[in-house]
């Protein structure tokens, strides 16, 4: 691992390694392994295919695909091209798959066949789409020149010398979720996968003989830069699967010797209910990221019952995978961490100014390293400067710092509830709630009060077999939460609705009308 810092950036990265060893195996994709030198051999085919029909340097192009070896390839032939990539998130349709596609000014579209539907349903309003490469089956859209994905990367074309790219050139452009208005592209530059690499390896203590797994989707930053990013320049290995499936997961991590896993908090919770097994430590993992979606009274159960190190961290596309962890700290997730070298992190009041340990504020964050964030919004100066107002980076979430240097996360901003004059945490009363037995999931979502303001909505899932007396939970509301937390609407649902990244879909909750919801007013 040492010998990373030698390169500049990571096309040349890649070339270099492929050429130190390239019959060593890189990528483990369901089970078909990658070379240094078939994955290059690859990407240079297509980008030569890709440079033929007219892709340039520096240009966008969206790339739409679900999990997928060929995935791989195409961000690194897109790499080698210095075209600047725009991965779709592969959930979108309709008008949210419309404003990126148009927002992006791409002219290029690179399209999986199983997603080419909702791209043909938007081509009348995707006015710049000028080019389609399509892979695979399904619907080719009409309204653009469709280039067959095979046909291109296996043509012989040479893409042209690489022209090394500046540390600070875009090299991804990732639309964010859109949670409180249309989604906003974060601009991230060449020397981003590197130095988030870095920060990991550094913390992890990672080293060429790991093999890093995860199941999320390659169009976001965990899987695309803390388990394949790092992969590429520890010089280890990536595992990657196509979906996740909690029946088969602990298979795939064990067929794939991994020694570390990259999750999201709600797979973790998934997998710690799942029944206990003799093969539940049966696997070579150290350590795994992804301690949110458990209560805390549980985390050390799951590390007791997996025989593995859950670590914690605050992540988020513009700033990164981890600003703040801890990973050798025997607190490592009871909080989100301490910060790390390549950051210095805040929590600030309303005019930002700082405030004292243990106070709820705004958490903030700046870099002491260059490429190791975004370096913006992309065609979106207002929102920039509004995040980076006073030269701190807001984030959006609630925290404190604690008198020990942890950063203990709240709550995203947007999803706090207030009422009656009392800011209320969504993920503390989630808590509190997942602890009744009979319940597996729940959400805390703010909604429209007659009084003005917010009252609180609980949505709740009940552990298989098992069903949830409204009565018990309201009762066990009023013995773990204060009076103002506790809910006015309740839901019990069969499943709770999920983003790509296993997270609650809370837009979805927001509602107060449906036979499911009940209306606890006058029953306490």
């Amino acid at each position: 691992m040492t010998d990373a810092r030698r390169f500049p950036d990571l096309w040349s990265l890649c070339e270099g390694r492929t050429g130190d060893h390239p019959e060593r195996v890189v990528l483990d994709f369901d089970g078909g392994l990658w070379t240094w030198a078939e994955l290059v051999e690859a990407a240079e085919g297509l980008a030569g295919g890709l440079y033929a029909a007219g892709v340039s340097a520096g240009e966008v192009v969206c790339h739409m695909s679900p999990n997928h070896p060929e995935a791989v390839v195409t961000m690194l032939a897109l790499l080698r091209l210095g075209a600047v990539e725009c991965p779709v998130n592969a959930g979108l349709r309709g008008q949210q798959l419309a404003h990126v596609l148009n927002h992006s000014g791409a002219r290029v579209l690179i399209v999986d066949g199983s997603l080419s539907d909702r791209v043909a349903a938007q081509m009348p309003s995707a006015a710049g789409l000028q080019v389609v490469v399509h892979r695979g089956e399904g619907q080719r859209p009409v309204g653009a020149s469709v280039l067959n994905y095979a046909e291109i990367r296996e043509s012989g074309d040479r893409p042209p010398p690489f022209r090394r790219p500046g540390p600070g050139d875009p090299m991804n452009i990732i639309y964010t979720s859109g949670t409180t208005g249309p989604a906003k592209g974060a601009v991230l530059p060449q020397a981003f996968p590197l130095e988030q690499a870095r920060i990991k390896i550094e913390q992890w203590g990672l080293t060429d003989d790991d093999v890093m797994f995860s199941a999320l989707p390659l169009y976001h930053v965990n899987a695309r830069f803390s388990t394949l990013g790092t992969a590429l320049v520890v010089d280890g290995r990536a595992a990657l699967v196509s979906r996740f499936s909690a029946s088969t997961f602990w298979d795939q991590v064990r067929a794939a010797g991994a020694t570390e896993v990259g999750v999201v908090g709600a797979v973790s919770s998934i997998l710690l209910r799942r029944k206990p097994g003799p093969a539940d430590r049966d696997h070579n993992v150290r350590m795994m990221h992804g301690a949110a979606g458990i209560p805390m009274n549980r985390r050390s159960d799951f590390e007791e019952r997996f025989g593995l190190r859950l670590v914690t961290g605050f992540a988020m596309t513009e700033t990164g995978h981890f600003s703040t962890t801890s990973p050798d700290d025997p607190m490592r997730y009871r909080a989100s961490g301490r910060p790390v070298p390549q950051y210095e992190v805040a929590v600030v009041d309303v005019d930002d100014h700082e405030v004292t340990a243990g106070t709820v504020g705004e958490l903030v964050v700046r870099p002491r390293v260059p490429g190791v964030m975004m370096t913006g919004y992309y065609r979106q100066p207002e929102a920039t400067e509004a995040a980076f107002r006073n030269s701190w980076f807001h984030t959006g979430d609630l925290a404190t710092i604690e008198a020990d240097g942890y950063i203990r996360w709240v709550d995203r901003a947007a999803d706090a509830i207030r009422r009656r004059g009392e800011m209320i945490s969504s993920t503390e009363v989630e808590r509190a709630v997942c602890g009744l037995d009979a319940v597996a999931e729940c959400a805390a979502v703010g909604v429209p009060s007659e009084l003005g303001e917010e009252e609180v909505k609980l949505v709740v899932t009940a552990e298989p077999g098992r069903t949830i007396d409204p009565e018990a939970l309201k009762l066990h509301c009023q013995a773990t939460l204060p009076d103002f937390c506790r809910p006015r609407y309740l839901e019990i649902l069969d499943e709770l609705p999920k983003t790509a990244t296993h997270k609650v879909n809370k837009h979805q909750l927001r509602h107060t009308e449906g036979p499911a919801v009940r209306d606890l007013a006058g029953s306490d």
